[in-house]
């Protein structure tokens, strides 16, 4: 297995890719920059150059954006990851702010090492494509307009040779706040990984081959203003969105059931009243990730009510994951050096929540409907397609 790998930048920002390329001498990083310093920000004329600078031998081409900070054993993991993976575009970071986010963390709540991306873009801040897809893909994007971002049109590329995007679990890549030329800070927020291992211990085989495809996630608002609960249900033609009431009232469910749920669970964590945000804004943390723990519990099937915490505590980068989900929520709402902070405040609930709808199912059975609607096996797959029980000994 031969990577090759390129830093994209902007000249203004060459310093930082010379530093990735100092801090990994192992990767023999190639810089590549953008042709047009002076024209409008852009990031497709720079990603045309980086995903056809493939090197002869490669096998894989790994494309990394000049902002992003690399994992301790990074080339191993990738490495490792590389000979386990299912076939398609690997995103070695997923930000905390995509829908997606929330699928990661159902899989890593699972214990699976992938799982495909669900939003209509492809992370492109760490993404390794095989080389033979790279080359390809920069002839494509001769098609588009200088303007069009690169994330989305590798997303198309990719959906026109039906070629998936799958995120790693965990993230190798996390995005270093700076500055950026098109906004993003300030228009999304802050945009950390959504499972990012600093400081952990990554251990000689980090991935394994098994892929989760959670078969709907909620997330909050869709990058309205309001923060909302919305329930999304997955692996159909035509995406929706519902309030999470649409879902949870037809399950069997009451309004009165549900406020009890919720007031209960906050007299157990008064931190998160602590933070500031009223009883509407809690509650929509608490209602996230109760339905997160219902879905959680229909890829574990036949697991027992009992069995949350076993899985919390047993699967690598759980607690991790569920940790982001809140700093993600508040991206737009509370100050960079302040998010982690009451994100750690909020994120006992969460967990509470999470629980609480993983064994809500016992109590409404008609809560199976929110992964089950068709009668489909939702399981952890291993990517040679079988399931979790297939497990090679």
């Amino acid at each position: 297995m031969r990577v090759s790998t390129v830093v994209m930048a902007h000249p203004d920002r060459r310093h930082q890719a010379e530093q990735l390329r100092r801090r990994h001498p192992e990767l023999d990083i190639q810089i590549v920059l953008d042709p047009e310093p002076g024209g409008r920000p852009a990031t497709l004329r720079t990603a045309k150059l980086a995903w056809d600078a493939v090197r002869e031998d490669a096998t894989h081409h790994l494309v990394l954006q000049e902002d992003v900070q690399l994992c301790e054993g990074f080339t191993a993991a990738l490495h490792q990851a590389l000979s386990v993976a299912p076939e398609g575009a690997l995103a070695l970071h997923g930000n905390w702010i995509m829908a997606t986010a929330q699928a990661v963390r159902l899989a890593a709540f699972v214990g699976a090492s992938w799982t495909p991306v669900i939003d209509s873009w492809a992370p492109t801040q760490a993404l390794v494509m095989p080389a033979s897809a790279a080359r390809q893909f920069a002839g494509y994007a001769q098609r588009y307009a200088p303007d069009k971002p690169d994330n989305r049109a590798i997303f198309e590329f990719l959906q026109d040779r039906s070629l998936r995007t799958y995120v790693a679990v965990p993230n190798l890549a996390e995005h270093r706040p700076a500055g950026s030329l098109l906004l993003n800070d300030l228009f999304y927020g802050v945009r950390n990984s959504a499972v990012f291992p600093l400081g952990h211990d990554l251990g000689a085989t980090p991935f394994t081959a098994m892929v989760a495809e959670p078969p709907a996630v909620a997330h909050m608002g869709l990058g309205d203003f309001e923060s909302l609960c919305h329930y999304e249900p997955l692996g159909r033609a035509e995406r929706s969105t519902m309030n999470i009431n649409e879902v949870l009232f037809p399950a069997g469910m009451t309004p009165q059931e549900l406020e009890e749920g919720f007031a209960s669970d906050l007299d157990y964590h008064p931190e998160a009243v602590r933070t500031g945000f009223g009883p509407s804004m809690l509650f929509q943390f608490w209602l996230t990730s109760f339905t997160q723990g219902v879905l959680a519990r229909g890829m574990l099937e036949p697991a027992g009510a009992t069995s949350f915490d076993k899985q919390l505590d047993s699967a690598p980068w759980a607690r991790l994951a569920l940790g982001t989900f809140a700093g993600g929520a508040l991206r737009k709402t509370c100050p960079r050096d302040r998010i982690l902070d009451v994100a750690a405040e909020l994120t006992p609930l969460c967990v509470t929540a999470m629980r609480a709808g993983f064994v809500a199912v016992d109590s409404w059975p008609g809560l199976r409907a929110l992964w089950d609607p068709d009668g489909n096996d939702m399981r952890p797959r291993w990517n040679d397609g079988t399931d979790k029980e297939d497990e090679p000994k």
